[in-house]
């Protein structure tokens, strides 16, 4: 129980049991919420944007969505950091209250924009409402988890996560549905409104972790008006971001202790990941449309299948980095989601692209509870939600490449087909080939450089010999 000191065994157990059930049922919600978009997120740009040519150069509708997605990863690759930090010191629960109003709030204002700058400027704010959710949640996950339990308990964390944003395009589905073909409104307009409504789940979300959730900061000090501690902790956050690009450069160039070579391994992955993940997650949505001709509902309905079909990967993926240790499932998850992303580019029966997005999207949920456990162990308590913060926004940092380059890369070979040895091959394959390969060498950066880092009661680090 030492990584919980402030309590008692008993209150520590309830505390663990509750904060877990809460912040799953509030991430589930805030991420159903998430999960509408993006099945319909290109398919809505459409909507509003067009290719159009600048200075001589053909900026398409894919490149476009991909400036969009890199604009929301970019906001949280800027403010992870300092919200995380700004948790360890003012408490995680505020952070996350406050994070998760905006959220809501955004989610109708998404529902609302008319142009390219209207939706950067939205996809912007989400991202910056998203880093103040997401990294802090997991480090109060780990701040009341026992470490033999570390991994189990952010794999249900992740879990909860996964089943929004499986459930997500199911419930876009019915809501689009009900707009377009029900009342009979105009598909932009079905859009607008399944957007809209998504915001009143972002804010039931916050009401629970508002009601439930307990912070392990607050035992110590006597109890505030809630409203009060809002707009306290609202002041704060933005004077970290308004200062959050130079603390970002201090942080990445300070000198810890803790920072070993296996950390700065952990940091490289991310960014990795970010890149793979973000590039192909809003391309793939575009290629069941332009290669298979599939509409929006139909669409949504193979996303979330999908999502659902690869949900028990994430308590798998927190059992066995329990049982066989976290660098083993990592490493091996991450090189399998390469090929899997590899042989997507292979010109497949519509069945066959569909069994292999399921298992890329099965050995992701096995790989991210385990990576968030491997990186747990390696970081002393009092700074968590810092270095949490950081590894989050090197994985937003990938995602803002990703996009960019994967829209690119989607736009250029959109036309061209490919032939190797006697194989078919997209042209646009050449994206989820990028995202493959990039996902295998962070596999064997793991197996190579990682060793197991072990927290002493002090929170102090012991390491191990790494690899010559």
């Amino acid at each position: 129980m030492d990584d919980f000191p402030l309590v008692d065994s008993q209150i520590y157990v309830k505390f663990a049991k509750n904060n877990l059930i809460a912040l799953c049922l509030a991430s589930y919600v805030v991420t159903a919420g998430f999960g509408v978009i993006m099945p319909f997120f290109p398919l809505y740009v459409k909507e509003i944007l067009s290719a159009y040519s600048l200075f001589g150069i053909s900026v398409g509708l894919a490149f476009q969505i991909g400036v969009l997605t890199s604009a929301f990863m970019f906001m949280r690759f800027m403010m992870a950091p300092a919200y995380g930090d700004l948790s360890d010191s003012s408490g995680r629960k505020p952070i996350i209250l406050v994070g998760m109003t905006a959220y809501a709030f955004l989610l109708v204002g998404y529902g609302l924009a008319y142009d390219f700058v209207s939706l950067l400027l939205m996809r912007g704010l989400q991202g910056m409402a998203s880093a103040a959710v997401w990294p802090v949640g997991e480090a109060l996950i780990v701040d009341t988890s026992s470490k033999e339990n570390t991994g189990r308990n952010l794999g249900y964390y992740i879990m909860s996560m996964q089943a929004g944003m499986a459930s997500g395009p199911f419930l876009g589905a019915i809501v689009y549905g009900f707009f377009n073909e029900i009342i009979l409104l105009s598909p932009f307009l079905s859009y607008r409104l399944t957007f809209i409504s998504q915001g009143i789940l972002g804010i039931l979300a916050t009401a629970i972790v508002a009601l439930l959730v307990k912070d392990p900061k607050d035992i110590e000090k006597s109890k505030s008006n809630i409203f009060e501690e809002f707009k306290a902790v609202t002041k704060l956050m933005m004077a970290k971001t308004v200062e959050s690009p130079k603390y970002l450069l201090k942080t990445f160039n300070q000198k810890t202790s803790y920072r070993t070579l296996s950390l700065y391994v952990i940091y490289i992955v991310a960014i990795i990941n970010g890149f793979g993940n973000a590039m192909i997650f809003p391309i793939m949505t575009l290629f069941l449309s332009d290669f298979f001709f599939l509409d929006a509902t139909v669409v949504a309905l193979i996303v979330g299948i999908v999502g659902v079909l690869a949900l028990s990967g994430n308590p798998l993926g927190g059992y066995l980095s329990d049982q066989f240790g976290r660098k083993n499932v990592t490493w091996i998850s991450g090189l399998f989601r390469g090929i899997f992303y590899v042989l997507l580019g292979i010109e497949w029966g519509l069945l066959s692209v569909i069994v292999l997005f399921i298992a890329t999207r099965f050995m992701w949920s096995i790989f991210q509870p385990s990576f968030r456990a491997l990186q747990s162990d390696m970081i002393p308590e009092a700074v968590r939600g810092k270095e949490f913060g950081i590894v989050q926004a090197l994985f937003n940092l990938g995602s803002i490449i990703g996009p960019l380059l994967g829209g690119v890369v989607y736009d250029a070979f959109f036309s061209i087909h490919f032939s190797f040895l006697g194989i078919k091959l997209f042209g646009v394959g050449a994206t989820f080939a990028l995202a493959g390969i990039f996902s295998i060498i962070g596999s064997i950066f793991l197996l190579i450089y990682t060793q197991p880092i072990k927290l002493s009661k002090d929170q102090t680090i012991e390491t191990l010999a790494l690899h010559d």
